[in-house]
């Protein structure tokens, strides 16, 4: 989460347990406050739903047989530059 960010007051509804969970967890210094942990849990939320839609998008360029060619097409262009590389980078 990155702290410079611009941010907005937005009211969110809560279900009770949950509050005070998180409160016990920022009383216990478990966490540094309840906001810090529901911009966490949104953060995170956002993450998964991009990831989602991308896997999406992925599945529908599969089907699409110039996308696969020029994906190949890529593939061949650094297939030699790929090769000097030995193990992760």
């Amino acid at each position: 989460m990155m702290n410079n960010t611009q941010t907005a007051r937005y009211t969110a509804t809560l279900p009770i347990y949950a509050l005070d969970e998180l409160k016990a967890l920022a009383s216990s210094g478990q966490i540094p406050s309840v906001n810090f942990a529901i911009r966490q849990a949104v953060d995170e939320y956002l993450k998964q739903a991009k990831k989602k839609q991308y896997d999406e998008l992925m599945k529908e360029a599969a089907k699409d047989e110039e996308f696969i060619k020029r994906t190949m097409s890529c593939a061949d262009d650094f297939s030699y530059a790929d090769s000097e590389v030995q193990g992760e980078w």
